[in-house]
């Protein structure tokens, strides 16, 4: 059952994940979750930023990290378009993306998907993050990996919506926004390599949020992995995984279960 507004407020811990950008190297972050399911880690609230918000979303959306890791693991570039010049200044043309997007969130709201969630994007006309924590799920994740240049932009109700890693990576203050007072932040190094119109944008625009740390930040080191090719995928899950069990013993999941609040 979906944890409500008003329990989120209460006393109890309220245990939040942030997934960062990546690319295809956010396959990475399908690891990581199998790992904290198996800790007995589940999320009251997971936000993310452009691939950690399609995997974050599939998750917040009911599916098992093992559905997760088979999906994953049998995409192609065409489950996200085909090369197509747009009249929005887009390489390629995202029916196909739109259409996988509807069948993992079922044409859900995220109000009404089991898990809290947010997805972080890149409001072009204020030049700073949004958190997507209402209305259209699958329109959501489509901004947050709007990659310029690459996918068109998402027309969000203030304006043009592209991807989020222009200005929030790692988002661990939408997680605190949602209500988190616990927090995991996954990271993923080196941070993921930007197309040219993408790294054209974030020099001009960037206006990033005050930085937040999360209780425990996972750390996968991806280093040698694609960042834009599908050929690494299988390593990536199992460097995602072996870095969050690393990363997580019996203190860690007390510290996250009840100790000290997170500095949100």
């Amino acid at each position: 059952m979906r944890t409500g507004r008003d329990e989120l407020d209460g006393e109890r811990p309220v245990l939040g994940v942030a997934l960062s950008s990546g690319a295809a190297r956010g396959a990475a972050h399908v690891g990581v979750i199998r790992a904290l399911a198996e800790a007995g880690l589940e999320p009251d609230v997971v936000v993310g930023t452009s691939a950690g918000a399609l995997i974050g979303g599939a998750w917040a959306s009911g599916m098992s990290p093992e559905l997760i890791a088979e999906r994953v693991l049998s995409a192609t570039w065409s489950d996200f378009g085909r090369p197509r010049p747009t009249r929005a200044l887009a390489l390629i043309e995202t029916t196909a993306l739109r259409a996988n997007l509807d069948r993992v969130f079922r044409h859900r709201r995220i109000e009404d998907l089991p898990r809290r969630f947010g997805a972080v994007a890149t409001d072009l006309g204020r030049r700073r993050p949004v958190l997507l924590d209402r209305g259209d799920a699958a329109r959501a994740v489509q901004a947050s990996i709007a990659v310029p240049g690459v996918f068109p932009p998402v027309r969000g109700q203030a304006g043009l919506l592209v991807d989020g890693v222009l200005t929030s990576p790692l988002p661990v203050w939408a997680a605190c926004a949602l209500g988190a007072t616990r927090t995991i932040g996954v990271r993923l190094k080196p941070e993921a390599t930007r197309p040219g119109p993408a790294e054209f944008a974030r020099r001009r625009m960037v206006r990033p949020v005050r930085a937040v740390q999360p209780d425990l930040e996972i750390v996968v080191d991806t280093s040698g992995c694609a960042s834009w090719s599908t050929r690494d995928v299988p390593r990536l899950v199992e460097l995602g995984y072996r870095a969050a069990r690393d990363a997580i013993d019996a203190d860690v999941v007390q510290r996250l279960a009840g100790g000290i609040r997170a500095a949100c």
